[in-house]
């Protein structure tokens, strides 16, 4: 196949998010801490992102990755599911006990619109 054909011609590769999300990984596997510690703050002023877009472009990997880490445990019984489902009521409740106040006080509505513009550009740049 020539050179400059072929699929890697057809995307476009930004080096620095790859760099980025290289040095997020090398420093969670590290420490341990999760990876919105240091990605949150990279996506922020790096890539001049808005907060809720932020958050939302670091939870899809985080979501990927974690759901891929935690797969062999339950096979081998690492987990406790009761304690899971804890966890998980908790996380659903305080998530609609944020995101009420925050659409009915219209603080969600210029997160939403940020959101709304990035996905629109995201889609007619590709």
């Amino acid at each position: 196949m020539p050179v400059g054909r072929g699929f890697w011609c057809l995307i476009k590769v930004d080096w620095f998010a790859i760099v980025g999300g290289f040095a997020v990984g090398v420093i969670v596997g590290m420490t341990g801490v999760g990876g919105g510690s240091p990605m949150t703050p990279l996506l922020l002023p790096v890539f001049q992102l808005n907060p809720a877009v932020a958050i939302g472009t670091h939870g899809w990997p985080t979501a990927i990755t974690k759901s891929a880490g935690s797969a062999p445990h339950h096979p081998a019984g690492h987990v406790k599911w009761r304690v899971t489902s804890l966890f998980l009521t908790g996380s659903i409740l305080a998530a609609l006990a944020t995101i009420g106040p925050m659409h009915f006080t219209g603080i969600a509505q210029g997160w939403t619109a940020a959101w709304t513009r990035s996905v629109a550009g995201w889609r007619t740049a590709s």
